[in-house]
């Protein structure tokens, strides 16, 4: 069991070794960035279950005590150094124990007919375990009980997120669905839901008590059964997650003389059999939302373009990675015959709508620049169109030059961090700058010029990288990148420094730099 805010899911051990991780192959994918690709890894040996941690960032623990490996018992708490995140081991049992024990008492009490009921109950159980969704289990669970009880309706009842009860599905005893419940005692659903105890009566003509029961008085039902749908789980609580109904005009069908606890059973195996088929809907929902993100990250990247482009005049490099399956950062190099534009911004915020705002950006700078439009133009378009359409709930720094062959740099500084220039071995921080697009209609933004001799360099990087902490919470900083801008391989250089400053600390924002260079 993976418990995650606000989901829980159920994840089946199909093969060994069972690998558990962030990475798309892993067996169990867990979608949080703190997770490492493979983070841990789990065995069977001699007939027991090992769990051996793959060397990962933020460790593994079992019962909250760090191991590298470890043998796992039933109900063992299995974390993986981030909060929020639990994992429940629990080892095969024999499915329907409550079944089997009234098999065994039947059995020895010699009442064939109501061994054959239970035979069919073990029947609906088995079924019950291979439902895939919910809908199989709730129309299963309908038929096998009005074939136990003989009853002429049944139905099932959810319990909503508002608490109320819905009807989730109904049958007749020939097979037909059942869509309308004006004539159901919703009062008695009502009662069972919320003091999860058992309706049962077989001649409710006879019974003073339900003269208040409008609706079984008024549709002169006489059988009328209603029973708790409640998961074998911990915490118990004393509401039911659902209800079975049925119910039967006819005295002479009251419940076939079929055994109160038979029921009980068969709706100790609808919750159990409803939760796990809820479980297998989530898990397959979480891994098509990881799939989509996957193709999203993917064409996110394709967007970006290459990471190295060369021109007759310049060279440039780039690099981004997201801390999530998607980001706010991203780089671009656009070659013209006269010059080439580089640029390299930072959405606020993280995930998918810092993605989207990003390709919105992206998008509209390259076809500014690729139609011949100047910087300043080029950004006050961008900055115009945000706060038009976004009103200032989303903004973006970004750092946007062009080199021309005639050595002139000219660069826009919306907001972003202090690029770095390198002219004789000298780098220094371009302090100078503008508000960040987004935020103000009205905002103004201007050039700011270099002259650009051969081997001079600009560096630009988003505050994933100049603002990475360590494990003790002090931050690279920007002098760290100015010392590794000189070298030989700047960006390697740069990113080396980075994963060597933050050891095992995860990214906890994209991280992305450019480094532009006049090569003659």
């Amino acid at each position: 069991m993976i418990e995650t805010p606000g989901q829980r899911r159920r994840v089946v051990v199909s093969k060994l070794p069972f690998s558990i991780g962030r990475a798309e192959d892993c067996d169990a994918v867990i979608s949080d960035f703190r997770v490492s690709r493979l983070h841990a890894t789990l065995i069977a040996e001699g007939g027991q279950y090992f769990l051996l941690d793959s060397e990962s960032r933020h460790g593994t623990f079992v019962n909250g005590i760090r191991c590298q490996r470890t043998q796992l018992k039933d109900n063992d708490e299995i974390t993986l150094g981030v909060s929020g995140l639990r994992l429940i081991f629990q080892a095969e049992k024999p499915a329907s124990s409550a079944a089997q024990t009234l098999l065994r008492k039947l059995s020895a009490s010699g009442d064939n007919s109501e061994l054959e009921k239970l035979t069919l109950f073990l029947e609906a159980a088995r079924s019950l375990s291979s439902g895939i969704v919910v809908s199989d289990v709730l129309r299963n669970v309908l038929d096998y009980a009005l074939r136990l009880t003989k009853a002429e309706r049944g139905f099932v009842y959810l319990r909503q997120a508002d608490q109320r009860p819905v009807l989730a599905s109904g049958r007749d005893d020939i097979g037909n669905s059942i869509t309308r419940d004006g004539d159901v005692s919703h009062s008695v659903v009502q009662d069972a839901m919320n003091t999860a105890a058992e309706f049962v009566t077989g001649d409710s003509s006879q019974l003073s008590s339900l003269a208040g029961r409008q609706s079984i008085v008024l549709n002169e039902l006489r059988t009328v059964i209603a029973i708790p749908l409640r998961a074998r789980r911990e915490p118990l609580t004393v509401e039911a997650d659902g209800v079975l109904y049925l119910d039967s005009r006819s005295v002479s069908r009251n419940l076939s003389g079929v055994s109160p606890d038979v029921l009980r059973a068969l709706a100790s195996e609808c919750a159990a059999a409803l939760e796990s088929a809820r479980l297998i809907e989530a898990e397959h929902a979480a891994r098509q939302y990881h799939q989509e993100m996957e193709i999203a990250a993917s064409i996110q990247r394709s967007l970006i373009g290459e990471s190295q482009v060369q021109c007759g005049f310049a060279k440039a490099r780039g690099y981004t990675v997201s801390c999530r399956e998607v980001g706010g950062d991203f780089f671009d190099v656009c070659v013209l015959p006269d010059a080439i534009t580089v640029i390299v911004a930072d959405v606020s915020g993280k995930g998918i709508s810092a993605a989207l705002l990003a390709s919105v950006i992206h998008g509209m700078f390259y076809a500014q620049i690729s139609s011949g439009t100047s910087l300043v133009d080029a950004v006050d378009a961008i900055n115009r169109f945000l706060c038009l359409r976004v009103g200032g709930q989303k903004y973006a720094t970004l750092v946007a030059a062009q080199l021309r062959n005639d050595g002139m740099l000219q660069m826009v500084n919306c907001g972003h961090v202090p690029p770095i220039i390198v002219i004789d071995n000298a780098s220094r921080l371009v302090e100078d700058g503008d508000l960040p697009v987004g935020l103000m209609s009205q905002a103004g933004f201007h050039v700011i010029e270099y002259e650009f001799p051969v081997k001079a360099r600009l560096c630009v990087v988003t505050d994933g990288i100049s603002e990475a902490e360590n494990t003790q919470g002090a931050e690279f900083g920007l002098a760290s990148v100015q010392q590794r801008v000189g070298g030989l391989d700047p960006v390697s250089d740069i990113l080396a420094g980075v994963q060597e400053f933050s050891g095992h600390m995860e990214a906890q924002d994209d991280r992305t730099l450019l480094v532009l260079e006049r090569t003659k």
